[in-house]
């Protein structure tokens, strides 16, 4: 569940003057430690969180931080179970913290943020995990506490992101995962549209979440609109500032690759190839397989890297669709020997990993060579 992550930063300016972020140096610190965290800076973002927990061990925006970190650094977090641990306990932590705030003061708008904040990452977490109902549990807990951000977007901009997330996905995931549409009634209606206006605002108009803005609104635009070559301009302002950013470089070298731009797309994937992370090796396959059949129709090269992205393991969130544009590249040079059995095997196995609104398409007309 997406729909209510990285909550943090909206509430990171309703402080109150007594608070987190009067203070110069912790705002400084706040600052440092994410552009440390963002560059994949491990070390100095460590220090400047712990420093924040040190000065302000009641506040849950150090435990929050960290948490954040552990999500990138140990990515995917199920491969590092010590880690799991810890991050979800940065989590609960923070919830709790931010919990006793708001139980003093219900009119707190940064308690209940940070509630909202805690309980999304717990949310993102289940269903990375694919325990859908625990997420939604998580979920509409949260739902109460965002719900004022949604009334607020124009009184404070950094609203903008976790509504507009909000609109979009409450439409959007249901679609894709029908087991949890009986348990949406507990959720207001969303709309598509307001979602992608409120995210392309919150890339000209936050500070705090306009990373987070960037990223998901090209990351809709390519799974869910099927128009990666519009996401490219937004993944742009993220790759020029943060050109270490693991998640960035992934995204860049898939949207060029989805909107064609094969010859744009060979540094980053480069670079993939060289983190140390299957994930990311097993990425750079697949788009290597889709340059070999479309850009230089070199079939047997493309069916090779295709059989080694499959090769490679893959995670819920942003592999799993790669994965499975592997399996549909398979299904095509397949077909195209003749194999029309094969291509529907893999075509079908597709269906267990494709959510992007292409590769749906795909897999239905893969499926249709009977």
């Amino acid at each position: 569940m997406r729909i209510v992550l990285f909550f943090f930063f909206s509430s990171l300016t309703f402080l109150s003057p007594a608070q987190l972020l009067q203070d110069p140096s912790s705002r400084s610190l706040i600052s440092q430690g994410l552009n440390h965290l963002y560059q994949y800076n491990f070390k100095e973002s460590t220090e400047n969180f712990n420093a924040i927990k040190a000065t302000h061990p009641k506040h849950p925006a150090g435990y929050l931080l960290s948490a954040m970190q552990y999500e990138q650094q140990f990515f995917p977090l199920k491969d590092h179970p010590a880690q799991s641990r810890a991050y979800l306990a940065f989590l609960e932590l923070a919830y709790n913290l931010a919990q006793e705030a708001f139980d003093r003061n219900n009119n707190d708008l940064d308690a209940s943020f940070f509630c909202t904040a805690s309980l999304g990452f717990l949310a993102a977490y289940e269903a990375d995990n694919q325990n859908f109902m625990k997420a939604v549990s998580y979920a509409r807990k949260a739902y109460s506490f965002m719900k004022i951000g949604i009334k607020n977007t124009e009184r404070q901009p950094e609203f903008l992101y976790s509504s507009g997330i909000y609109n979009y996905y409450r439409v959007a995931y249901p679609d894709l995962h029908p087991i949890i549409k009986p348990l949406m009634f507990f959720f207001e209606e969303g709309n598509k549209r307001t979602g992608l206006a409120m995210l392309e605002a919150g890339t000209r108009k936050t500070i705090f979440v306009r990373n987070e803005s960037l990223f998901y609104y090209s990351y809709v635009f390519n799974k869910y609109e099927g128009t990666p070559q519009k996401g490219l301009p937004y993944n742009t302002q993220l790759i020029q500032q943060f050109p270490n950013n693991h998640w960035y470089i992934l995204q860049r070298a898939e949207l060029l690759t989805l909107a064609g731009q094969y010859e744009a797309a060979d540094p980053y994937i480069d670079q993939l190839e060289k983190i140390n992370s299957p994930y990311f090796k097993g990425a750079a396959h697949v788009f290597r397989g889709i340059r070999e059949e479309f850009g230089n129709k070199k079939y047997a090269l493309a069916e090779a890297y295709y059989a080694k992205g499959i090769a490679h393991p893959w995670e819920e969130r942003f592999t799993k669709d790669i994965h499975g544009l592997a399996l549909l590249g398979i299904a095509r040079l397949e077909n195209r020997k003749g194999n029309k059995s094969k291509a529907i095997h893999f075509a079908k196995k597709a269906g267990e990993f494709v959510e992007y609104k292409n590769s749906i398409e795909e897999q239905k007309r893969l499926l249709n060579l009977r």
